[in-house]
């Protein structure tokens, strides 16, 4: 899991479509090799949502449950999405 660290790096700066968050913190997870596509669920977690902040949950299902949560805000249009946080417990 070293690529782990690069992974939610790369997430953090993320900017893109509202409707891609999905897809993309997908494609870098597999792009860094955290898992294969199949072994990622990325889903919309309202527990998660903070300061007008939308949450999602990135879960790793081969490795014993590891979960990444991002935190997104939309931009003034709701068309682009900028990342403010990603980690991972």
């Amino acid at each position: 899991m070293g690529n782990l660290e690069n992974a939610i790096a790369e997430i953090k700066v993320l900017e893109c479509p509202t409707g891609d968050i999905k897809s993309r913190v997908r494609g870098i997870l597999k792009d860094h090799e955290i898992a294969h596509g199949t072994e990622i669920t990325v889903s919309r977690n309202h527990m998660l949502d903070k300061n007008g902040a939308r949450g999602y949950s990135a879960k790793i299902t081969r490795d014993d449950g590891l979960t990444i949560n991002v935190l997104a805000v939309s931009g003034m249009d709701d068309y682009v999405t900028k990342i403010i946080d990603a980690y991972s417990y």
